[in-house]
C-alpha cells in the first residue's frame, strides 16, 4: 500500500462515523446525505473521500482529499477528480483538501492560461486544520471533531477538561452543592472527551489494521489519560505499517 492510500484510510478513519457531524463545521451550509467512495473511472484513478451533499440547500458532490505534505501537482489531481466526478453523477462537485500539518499550499484557484486567456479555472477549496481554534469545537462540544483537534491551533489537555464556570466562580467557596456540581461536570466533559479519543482509535485500529482490533480494544480501556489518547490517536493515523502499529499499542503506557 503506497503512502498516499495510507493517509487516505487514516482521513476515513479519524472522521469515522462521526462524519454527518464533522462535514458541516468544515464546510459551513453543508448537510451530509451519504457516503459515495466509489471509482472515479475504469483506470486507477480513486478521489479519497467523496459523499452526496446538500450545500446550501441544493444536491453537490463533495470530493476531500488529505494532504500532508507540499505537492504542486495537487491541483492537477483535484482537476482530474473534479471532472471525473461531475461526468459521472452530473451533480456540481466541491473539492476539497485538508491539510493536517503545516507545509507549503499551492495557490488556488487553478488557472490554465494560454498567455493572457484564461481557458479553464477550478475554484477547490483548501482547509489548513492548522489554522482552525481547537477551543471553539470544545466550547460547543463538538465532539465528532475531537479526533481532529491534534492538529488545531491551541489544543492540549487543559483546552478537552475546560469547564465554564465563569458565572459561578463568586459562588464555589461558600455552596458546597455548587461545588458537588462543578465536580460532576467536570467529570463527564473528561469522560466524554476519553470515549471520543477511544472511539477515534478504534476507528483508526479497525479502518487500516483490523487484524490489531482486538489488541487496540484490550488496551485502550486501560488508558484514560487524555493526553496519551490524543497522541495514540495521531500516531496510530501515521503509522506506515501493521508492525509499527502493534509497537504503538503495545507500548503506549496504561494508566
Amino acid at each position: 500500500m503506497s503512502e498516499s492510500q495510507l493517509y487516505d484510510s487514516a482521513l476515513k478513519s479519524l472522521l469515522g462515523d462521526e462524519v454527518a457531524e464533522i462535514l458541516p463545521n468544515l464546510l459551513p451550509g453543508l448537510q451530509y446525505v451519504s457516503e459515495q467512495n466509489i471509482e472515479i473511472d475504469r483506470t486507477t484513478l480513486k478521489a479519497d473521500l467523496v459523499y452526496n451533499i446538500k450545500y446550501r440547500g441544493l444536491p453537490h458532490i463533495l470530493n476531500m482529499e488529505l494532504q500532508t505534505d507540499a505537492d504542486e501537482d495537487m491541483p492537477i489531481r483535484m482537476l482530474k477528480y473534479h471532472v471525473g466526478l461531475f461526468d459521472k453523477h452530473r451533480k456540481p462537485v466541491i473539492s476539497m483538501v485538508m491539510y493536517p500539518f503545516e507545509t507549503r499550499v499551492p495557490e488556488t484557484p487553478f488557472k490554465e492560461m494560454s498567455g493572457e486567456e484564461l481557458l479553464l479555472q477550478l475554484n477547490y477549496k483548501v482547509l489548513l486544520l492548522w489554522n482552525l481554534e481547537a477551543q471553539q469545537f470544545v466550547q460547543d462540544r463538538v465532539v465528532g471533531m475531537y479526533a481532529l483537534l491534534p492538529a488545531m491551533r491551541g489544543t492540549n489537555a487543559s483546552l478537552l477538561l475546560e469547564e465554564h464556570m465563569q458565572t459561578y466562580d463568586s459562588l464555589l467557596d461558600s455552596d458546597p452543592y455548587i461545588q458537588q456540581k462543578v465536580a460532576l461536570e467536570r467529570t463527564l466533559e473528561r469522560n466524554e472527551a476519553v470515549q471520543a479519543f477511544q472511539n477515534s482509535i478504534m476507528e483508526i485500529t479497525k479502518g487500516r489494521f483490523p487484524a490489531l482490533t482486538e489488541i487496540a480494544q484490550k488496551r485502550i480501556v486501560n488508558i484514560n489519560t487524555i493526553e496519551s489518547l490524543q497522541q495514540l490517536v495521531v500516531q496510530l493515523s501515521l503509522a506506515p505499517d501493521q508492525a509499527a502499529a502493534r509497537r504503538l499499542l503495545q507500548n503506549t503506557a496504561v494508566d
